[in-house]
């Protein structure tokens, strides 16, 4: 649960656009209210930036871009966990990080059929 939405755990790359600096970063959780992203720079909480990602939705890679803010800032071994919350996200992204949503709940529901043992 993330930003009180149903979210799923991921690994996909992230652009992280500041102001005046970007990163590269990746997206480990993501729900219709924000993600969370490892990335090699701090963000501290409150700051706005520009986030741009791919997700499979709809048949296609879509390529979400949008704003948001940071709310979290965790510093870890490997650099900022960061937890971002989308400013206004426009429906047509919705609609798609709803779809990949679906489809990870799909393929965990597939997945622990598949662990059960057959009957015969």
């Amino acid at each position: 649960m993330l930003f009180k939405s149903a979210s799923t755990y991921t690994d996909r790359s992230i652009l992280i656009k500041g102001q005046t600096v970007s990163a590269k970063g990746n997206m480990i959780e993501i729900s219709t209210g924000g993600v969370v992203v490892i990335s090699p720079l701090k963000a501290s909480a409150g700051t706005r930036v520009e986030l741009v990602f791919e997700i499979p939705a709809l048949e296609y890679f879509r390529t979400i871009s949008c704003h948001a803010i940071v709310t979290q800032l965790e510093d870890i071994t490997i650099g900022f966990r960061l937890v971002i919350k989308f400013e206004a996200l426009p429906s047509k992204e919705y609609a798609f990080i709803t779809d990949f949503l679906d489809y990870k709940d799909r393929l965990a529901r597939l997945g622990k059929k598949l662990k059960t043992p057959r009957s015969f």
